[in-house]
């Protein structure tokens, strides 16, 4: 990479962000800068352009993975606009400021040409590009992971009765066990309530806390959370949106390995039924443990059609879970 711009939009990209341009105070040529972007990466580098009364009025967010650019005209928005930034915040074409924590890059010599220089450079690179590397030691830690109902908690459909969470038997143990030897334990949860609008989320936290408070009382805990609130059939818009973390989707798993970094193949998998195990396959867990329930005829029928399209997916059924193997 020669110039270091390049470097931080291609880990931008890697990390999933957007590059995010202003149009408020924007120089004329800002159509120029995006139509290089798209010449060269058509979708391959994804950005948008907003307004700010856009980001004020809460009409959209910017993401810490999204890299914001502010040409050198545009240098005086920052301060109304700090409080809504998320993204990392870049400055071209001026050394006027100074660096601080209000702008994160400032590159003096970008001009127009250069930035075309640039994008041309980094087409050429951009097939070479290898892994984003993290810190020493990351995803080494295999995870437990635990569907909620039938597995943590006695199911109580759609509960949002506190006093009616019973802990599973067997379940503070096996939570104990996992960090007795320094896994990570997290809870992939579908909730289907919260997206038909059965629970109310004050409903649902109430349920859940209750639920950590049982579990502390036995000295057991759960690093990680992540619920799923997506129902196709659902009017309410939590039911309609992030289809993608639903069961048997893998999505909470990778939201939970973005917090955790976990390792994937060494984890484990508790569920009671097939979405559980399809979804924590589909994430690189390789030990799955099908939890019995007056349903598990049912689940197996729908893992075996499942494993004959997948002939390396292995699953164990077993009654309590006290059997888990860690």
């Amino acid at each position: 990479m020669s110039h270091p711009l390049e470097l931080l939009i291609l880990e931008t990209v890697q990390l999933g962000g957007s590059l995010v341009f202003l149009s408020d105070q924007a120089p004329s040529t800002l159509p120029v800068w995006t139509g290089s972007l798209q010449k060269h990466f058509a979708a391959e580098i994804p950005f948008v352009v907003r307004r700010a009364k856009d980001l004020t009025n809460k009409r959209f967010a910017t993401r810490p993975e999204d890299l914001v650019l502010f040409f050198k005209e545009q240098e005086s928005l920052l301060p109304q606009m700090e409080s809504l930034l998320s993204g990392q915040r870049a400055l071209l074409g001026t050394d006027a400021a100074r660096l601080t924590d209000s702008w994160d890059f400032i590159f003096s010599d970008m001009t127009m040409e250069l930035w075309e220089t640039l994008l041309q450079n980094l087409r050429r690179q951009w097939d070479q590009a290898s892994v984003l590397q993290g810190l020493p030691g990351e995803h080494q830690t295999p995870c437990l992971f635990l569907d909620r109902d039938n597995v943590v908690v006695k199911d109580v459909p759609y509960n949002k009765d506190p006093k009616a969470v019973v802990l599973m038997p067997g379940i503070a143990e096996l939570i104990n066990r996992a960090h007795a030897r320094g896994w990570w334990v997290a809870l992939v949860t579908n909730q289907s309530g919260l997206g038909r609008g059965r629970i109310t989320w004050d409903e649902y936290q109430s349920v859940h806390q209750q639920m950590l408070r049982l579990l502390a009382e036995q000295k057991a805990w759960i690093d990680d959370c992540e619920w799923s609130a997506f129902i196709s059939e659902s009017g309410t818009q939590r039911g309609r949106l992030l289809a993608g973390m639903r069961k048997p989707r893998n999505g909470m798993f990778l939201k939970i390995n973005d917090t955790l970094k976990v390792n994937m193949s060494r984890s484990v998998m508790v569920g009671d039924s097939a979405s559980d195990l399809k979804a924590a396959y589909a994430a690189g867990v390789k030990s799955l443990y099908l939890l019995a329930s007056d349903q598990t005829a049912k689940q197996e029928e729908s893992l075996k059609g499942y494993r004959a399209l997948h002939p390396d997916f292995r699953y164990i059924t077993v009654q309590s879970l006290e059997e888990i193997s860690l």
